[in-house]
């Protein structure tokens, strides 16, 4: 059963990319999306930092139907002070072309709009220094949605070393964070395609 949920929600990827980009659509299957996953794709993210809760949901409304919600208080001194990440499993070397792509939502807070920050997308080394291969940011809405940050890798992480990694903590808000999927398009691919170009 988790296998099909997984084949499922890589079939949405294909579909998603394809839709932001008809020549990664042409270039690649399901099977060649699954075989550049570096990553166990899932919707079970580690949440750190004080002043949040968060808990694992199940939700048919996403690809899988699970996420984690997290709830933050208030917004911290700085972006990263609430933050959830994932591991990678794979190797990343610099030049290599990146996509990170995670289904969100968020909800509503205090009467405002159902909307959420992620200033920082990262592909990062899971240790100190915390170096960033990959970053970019995303507003997300109200409504689930695959969120797309693609990208070229400034340095080199070896494998099991690397993780994804997002900050919360810009504002007070809730955000769900559904199944992510990271890809390794090796240095060939053209970034363009990623990127609606």
């Amino acid at each position: 059963m988790r296998l099909k949920i997984l084949y499922i929600a890589l079939a949405a990827l294909a579909l998603a990319i394809g839709a932001a980009s008809p020549g990664l659509a042409r270039q690649s299957g399901d099977g060649d999306i699954l075989q550049r996953a570096i990553n166990k794709p899932s919707a079970t993210w580690g949440v750190y930092g004080a002043g949040q809760k968060s808990a694992p949901i199940k939700d048919k409304t996403v690809q899988g139907g699970a996420a984690t919600k997290v709830e933050v208080q208030a917004a911290g001194a700085n972006p990263w002070d609430v933050g959830a990440s994932q591991p990678l499993t794979g190797k990343i070397a610099k030049g290599d072309v990146l996509l990170v792509a995670f289904w969100a939502k968020a909800e509503a807070v205090d009467g405002g709009p159902a909307s959420a920050d992620i200033p920082a997308v990262r592909i990062q080394q899971s240790a100190a220094p915390y170096g960033a291969a990959l970053q970019g940011g995303i507003k997300v809405g109200g409504e689930w949605k695959m969120y797309t940050v693609p990208g070229r890798a400034l340095i080199d992480i070896p494998a099991g070393e690397g993780a994804v990694g997002l900050h919360l903590g810009s504002a007070k808000q809730t955000v769900l964070l559904g199944a992510l999927f990271v890809l390794n398009f090796g240095p060939d691919y053209d970034l363009r395609k990623l990127a609606g170009g």
